[in-house]
């Protein structure tokens, strides 16, 4: 029974089994769940050395608006005075700096990608990573701009994993702060129509972050706020942005800089904020500054529709496609009665029997399922250094640590041959890249969900003809590629699904004429697909 509920720890609460793990976790399943969620919480080494998304944001703003902004202000005043050579020479010189940063933007992005990947292969607290991917998609930033693609990986550091296992209230706050969140859903440029800045500038309000807060990020559709309740909540989160912004005419913002707040940061700026008293679901706020917008949130959090929205989302993707109602309701008391706690939330859910006894309900999504696979063979990238910030003046991507995607800026390497990329950081690279492709024609682009909502966590959402086809073609590639990491095709299926195995694939397996055909076997097949 214990090797039971061990296989069904691994792979249905974490992102499947690495060799020997289901015996790991044999004494007491539930206990080896339970324990990735204590203690405080320790970055991943993989991370070490990852730029944070402040200085991302200072790298941005800084270098494109000196750099890039500054020559294109040269160009101009060369052509107006008649230096046409002068002028070719900045044209050429801007082309090639801001040209070269769109390939830099692509390249971040998969290095980003292959440490997030690196971690959910060896870590040993699966199920805590799976929890990262959960919350870290609800509260998505997605690659979908380029100033949020850059930041995305940063995001995910800064504001998910941290609060994984802590208060909801705290994880909520500092998303709606962290700049990557209000890039994406343009706070960063939200102005009070009232306030000081708004009547010298004639800017106004953006509403897309607050009416995601309230339909996405807490209440849900269907929690009963209206249009005045998004305004209200636009209107106290007013002033929220980063430092510095580019204006309009491409000048810099920089009335922070004296207030000693890091470039690339967080930072409220309290003549933007709209004047006034605000009323959201019923409840008053005073016009008290950055004070207001956290109020809010931090009620916002606490309010019972969240609770359920939350519970419900939690159920779905531990549980089935349509959770029970009662363990909705159960996950929500626990969350309300613990301060928005995630971590007593999470422990209920594994608590509850039911969670377990539908193990196979839930089919794994594209990322989760190569990953799984990827797990079960042992396999990783290997140490992944990070990229260096761009540098517009002397980015030469011959030059660069990487810079695989140099002569592929936007096909991510479709049909190329490994053997073209002769250094050892452009070959891990393309192993890098070459993954991520495979798992978007899979149907999902990792860290670039479609839009605000994230992916979508139903059976139906990923059992397309094509995606299960693509999955098949995959994994069974994989496994001739990687066979000589197993010895034997039936000890692989028994150490990989455990008792998760039916007794169809086993025989199947057994009969298989070749090694690499028996773990293919075990990959492509439904058992393996479910969790």
């Amino acid at each position: 029974m214990s090797l039971d509920r061990a296989a069904i720890a691994t792979t249905r609460f974490g992102l499947g089994a690495r060799p020997g793990e289901i015996d790991a976790a044999s004494a007491d399943p539930k206990a080896w769940l339970l324990a990735q969620l204590d203690g405080p919480y320790v970055p991943p080494a993989a991370f070490d050395g990852f730029a944070s998304t402040a200085a991302h944001r200072e790298n941005y703003f800084y270098r494109y608006a000196e750099i890039g902004y500054g020559l294109q202000q040269a160009q101009k005043a060369a052509e107006a005075r008649g230096d046409t050579a002068e002028a070719e020479r900045l044209a050429q010189a801007i082309s090639r700096s801001l040209a070269g940063y769109v390939t830099w933007v692509a390249e971040n992005l998969m290095i980003e990608y292959g440490a997030r990947t690196n971690v959910a292969l060896t870590t040993d607290a699966s199920f805590r990573e799976r929890l990262v991917r959960f919350w870290s998609n609800h509260l998505v930033v997605p690659a979908i701009k380029q100033q949020s693609s850059v930041i995305a990986g940063a995001y995910e550091r800064e504001v998910i994993r941290p609060h994984v296992a802590g208060r909801f209230a705290d994880m909520l706050k500092a998303s709606a702060q962290n700049p990557a969140m209000l890039v994406f859903l343009d706070n960063h440029v939200s102005i009070g129509p009232n306030s000081v800045y708004g009547r010298q500038s004639g800017k106004g309000l953006n509403e897309n972050l607050a009416r995601e807060i309230l339909e996405l990020h807490t209440m849900g559709v269907e929690g009963g706020y209206t249009q005045d309740d998004v305004i209200a909540l636009a209107k106290g989160i007013t002033g929220w942005s980063t430092w510095p912004v580019f204006e309009e005419i491409g000048r810099l913002s920089a009335g922070a800089k004296s207030r000693g707040e890091p470039p690339g940061s967080f930072i409220f700026y309290a003549d933007w904020q709209e004047p006034g008293a605000q009323t959201l679901l019923g409840r008053t706020y005073a016009h008290t500054g950055l004070a207001r917008g956290e109020a809010m949130l931090d009620d916002l959090a606490h309010r019972p529709e969240t609770a359920r929205y939350l519970a419900f989302k939690l159920a779905r993707h531990f549980s089935a496609d349509d959770p029970d109602p009662a363990l909705v309701r159960r996950l929500a008391d626990v969350y309300l009665a613990h301060d928005t706690d995630l971590g007593e939330m999470t422990r209920a859910l594994v608590e509850t029997e039911e969670v377990w006894a539908q193990a196979g309900s839930k089919l794994k999504q594209p990322d989760d399922y190569a990953i799984s696979c990827l797990r079960s063979l042992g396999v990783d990238f290997g140490p992944i250094p990070p990229m260096k910030l761009y540098n517009f003046e002397t980015y030469a991507w011959r030059d660069s640590l990487w810079a695989w995607l140099a002569k592929d800026t936007f096909n991510l390497l479709p049909d190329k041959s490994p053997d073209l990329w002769t250094e050892p950081y452009q070959r891990l690279g393309y192993s890098i890249a070459a993954l991520y492709r495979d798992v978007a024609a899979m149907g999902q682009s990792p860290l670039n969900a479609p839009g605000p909502q994230g992916w979508y966590d139903r059976w139906s959402d990923w059992s397309g003809a094509d995606s299960m086809l693509k999955r098949v073609e995959w994994s069974l590639a994989l496994a001739t590629r990687h066979q000589d990491k197993v010895e034997d095709a039936r000890s692989f299926l028994e150490g990989t699904l455990g008792a998760l195995a039916s007794s169809g694939l086993k025989t199947e397996v057994g009969r298989a004429a070749t090694r690499d055909q028996g773990i293919g076997l075990v990959l492509a097949g439904p058992d393996f697909q479910r969790r």
